[in-house]
């Protein structure tokens, strides 16, 4: 049951944050809004882990678990993800996200030697097949000049870097490294990794005064950073991370649905069959999992 409050509420604060992101572009460059977005998270929860009196000091060993945190899930999943939504729309963004299960359990091989049943494999086959299937025209109408297989090839990087993180974090995790000062510290690594990404891009340290861009920078900063990535931190710590994963196949449903209210995303044939078979894959994976665990 503990979970499942978990898994919800992380639902909950992470999914309107894809839309949400649209409103950090225009002013402030896309780097340096993800730099004040993890710069303010990290000082929140340093806040927290002050008067709650917590460990503060850690050794070179467990800096650099932090730093490869910070720059894998706080930093270059951002970076990636948020160019991408500067070329597409915030739902199919998300679809891309949602490989991260499949990207989750082939680390969980690779990484902590977790070997996958053939009917894994078979059931990942469905979710590629479902990814093939949406993405279908593009894959097949490449053209360089097309500015949407940028934003698609930059989410699956995204989608990577995200995934790379999670299985530090449960790296981190069996090393008995402490679970909220590893958030702080990883945040505010990534955060500053970005800053330098951000200043050898040439962007400027700018804030955008305007309403839209403040409600928004709270929000990401602090429900879709704090709270979110302590939920779902937490709950990637008990299910492990291929399970945990299902987020990222529930998510593009709910995301998908606010594209299509406040962006006007057109529902092709591609989505409305590709969508059911990648849903099926990832759900025929979690049922595996399940069985193992």
């Amino acid at each position: 049951m503990r979970n499942l409050v978990l898994f919800i509420s992380t639902l909950i604060c992470w999914s309107p944050t894809w839309y949400l992101i649209k409103f950090q572009f225009g002013v402030v460059d896309p780097l340096i809004s993800i730099f004040y977005r993890f710069f303010i998270a990290s000082i929140i929860v340093f806040i927290f882990l002050i008067l709650s009196n917590k460990k503060m000091s850690f050794n070179l060993h467990q800096h650099l678990s932090f730093l490869l945190l910070g720059v894998t899930l706080f930093s270059l999943n951002y970076i990636f993800f948020y160019l991408a939504n500067t070329y597409l729309i915030s739902g199919i963004v998300t679809i891309a996200f949602s490989t991260i299960l499949i990207m989750n359990i082939l680390g969980e091989r690779i990484y902590f030697k977790i070997k996958s049943s053939k009917e894994t494999l078979f059931a990942a086959g469905f979710g590629i097949v479902g990814i093939l299937i949406i993405f279908g025209n593009e894959l097949l109408n490449f053209k360089l000049e097309d500015k949407t297989h940028i934003g698609i090839i930059l989410s699956f990087i995204a989608t990577f870097w995200a995934s790379t993180g999670n299985l530090v974090h449960q790296k981190n995790s069996k090393d008995k490294i402490p679970f909220i000062q590893s958030i702080a510290y990883g945040m505010l690594y990534g955060a500053l990794f970005t800053l330098i990404v951000a200043k050898f891009r040439g962007a400027e340290i700018i804030f955008d005064n305007s309403i839209p861009y403040i409600l928004s920078f709270l929000y990401l900063s602090i429900i879709g950073s704090v709270v979110a990535f302590y939920l779902y931190l937490k709950l990637l710590e008990n299910i492990g991370s291929a399970r945990a994963g299902y987020i990222g196949v529930i998510m593009p449903i709910i995301a998908l649905i606010i594209s299509t209210i406040f962006e006007g995303l057109q529902w092709t044939n591609n989505l409305i069959f590709g969508l059911p078979v990648l849903i099926f894959g990832c759900v025929l994976i979690l049922n595996q999992k399940s069985k193992k665990n």
